[in-house]
């Protein structure tokens, strides 16, 4: 994981572009954390009160590589704020010897969710990539 949960800074990040890897053990109850959007704590800083700052992961590619003689299956998915599992991936193949490359076309994460993924049946490589903004901040006002 690239970042931390809860990063402390000045100011939050605009297009940090990060790439997590992890290795996948073969075994399907066993799911890796490649990368968890983190949310942005900024000091208070004169009169400007401390305050957090929500993040979006977009997310551009996950490729993920088989280490294996023979095909192996793997999987993705998205933890939610909620602590629901969303389904990216579902048991694919990838070929022996060879590669799986999922484009996300900029699909969005925001703070505090997390990609997991896993290898069903054979040792595998994964290689995440995103880019990391700030989430836009605005004032409710009532009219």
């Amino acid at each position: 994981m690239a970042l931390a949960a809860n990063t402390i800074t000045p100011r939050p990040p605009l297009n940090v572009f990060e790439v997590s890897r992890a290795q996948l053990s073969g075994n399907s109850a066993s799911w890796v954390e490649l990368a968890k959007v983190p949310r942005y704590y900024i000091p208070q800083n004169g009169p400007t009160a401390a305050r957090f700052v929500n993040a979006a992961a977009i997310m551009t590619g996950l490729t993920v590589t088989n280490l294996e003689e023979t095909s192996i299956r793997v999987s993705a998915r998205i933890k939610g704020q909620d602590g629901a599992y969303y389904s990216v991936l579902n048991s694919a193949a990838v070929p022996p010897n060879d590669f799986l490359i999922i484009s996300f076309d900029r699909q969005i994460m925001l703070s505090g969710e997390t990609l997991e993924v896993a290898s069903q049946d054979g040792t595998a490589t994964a290689h995440f990539t995103y880019i990391v903004n700030q989430r836009e901040e605005f004032e409710v006002r009532n009219p």
